[in-house]
């Protein structure tokens, strides 16, 4: 995908953090609830004591306070294209255990790689919103973005996607089959996979694993 395009997804975000400044809706969540039930899921994954996170498409980094509020030891990684997120992280948070990069995680060098790798390689909401992007090279997308990810990973990756099964579909969203997204993941990933949609919202949270 071109420059052009990935400009206008960090341009969507962007809008809404001049917008709203902080809190969920700087990111495009609706309520904080289900963002945090999000993060809930997202940490099922498994044990993130004493491990290395490296959050993708990580915003203002609100996964690092969930992960706080539950008074574990562990070091985090936030990578965003938007520089205005990374910025916006960086002065909410100054810790040691704490690295924020404003980069386009499909480029990857070998520096990059050993700088980034991680236990866990997590996103929430990454896949959600394709905006004027049409489905197909939005798939692509998340096809490239997932085998990064589990590039970068020791343990695992997680992220979540839209159902297909709504009784409503909005034309900026990304939905996705289930049936696809496992025909992907078991060809060119892992066969190790699970996938839960026992939460009620109109998606559903995959954990690929090592």
């Amino acid at each position: 995908m071109n420059k052009k395009k990935i400009n206008i997804i960090k341009n969507y975000y962007d809008e809404k953090l001049f917008k709203y400044k902080k809190g969920h809706k700087a990111v495009n969540w609706g309520n904080k609830k289900s963002q945090s039930l999000r993060f809930k899921k997202i940490c099922e994954i498994g044990n993130f004591q004493n491990k290395k996170i490296l959050d993708v498409g990580s915003g203002l980094s609100h996964f690092y306070d969930y992960l706080k509020l539950k008074n574990i030891d562990f070091k985090y990684i936030g990578i965003d294209i938007s520089e205005n997120m990374i910025l916006a992280s960086k002065k909410r948070i100054n810790k040691k255990n704490v690295k924020f990069y404003c980069h386009n995680l499909l480029n990857l060098n070998k520096e990059l790689v050993r700088e980034l790798k991680s236990d866990y390689v997590v996103n929430s909401g990454l896949f959600t919103v394709k905006h004027k992007i049409n489905s197909k090279e939005w798939w692509i997308l998340i096809q490239k973005m997932i085998l990064n990810m589990y590039k970068l990973s020791r343990r695992g990756i997680c992220f979540n996607l839209m159902r297909p099964n709504v009784d409503f579909k909005d034309n900026h969203l990304h939905y996705q089959s289930i049936d696809k997204l496992l025909e992907f993941l078991q060809k060119k990933v892992s066969n190790k996979v699970i996938i839960k949609c026992d939460y009620p919202l109109w998606e559903y949270t995959c954990y690929v694993y090592k």
